[in-house]
């Protein structure tokens, strides 16, 4: 797991946005690298964004908006958007749905436990 993180000197929206943009990359099956490269950016900057250190900038949001389809309303305020539904309707379509639905359950309360702790 690693060194863990000083929450406490982040901003929480930061932290917030940081974590539904790791949700929402790997909800489209996208690698932090990739996600990387998309924003033309090194991979430390990435993560972090993605662990709230830094915020996503004007750029990086038109890239989420138009290249990648993603709803900010996701990212800042945590409403997913019925295209993510869709991905994982056919995910559960195309894999076991009992494998599928315990790995997304698993998946959310890990997400959910990290929300919570950076809110500690």
């Amino acid at each position: 797991m690693g060194k863990c993180a000083d929450n406490s000197k982040k901003n929480l929206s930061n932290v917030l946005a940081g974590r539904n943009l790791l949700y929402f990359i790997e909800s489209i099956g996208m690698s932090r690298e990739e996600l990387a490269k998309t924003f033309g950016i090194e991979k430390d900057a990435v993560n972090k964004i993605l662990n709230g250190t830094n915020a996503i900038s004007g750029p990086y949001n038109d890239i989420l908006l138009n290249e990648l389809d993603c709803d900010l309303n996701f990212i800042y305020g945590g409403v997913a958007r019925s295209d993510m539904l869709i991905n994982e309707v056919k995910r559960l379509e195309s894999e076991e749905s009992k494998v599928v639905l315990k790995h997304s359950v698993h998946h959310m309360m890990g997400y959910l436990l990290e929300i919570l702790k950076a809110l500690d």
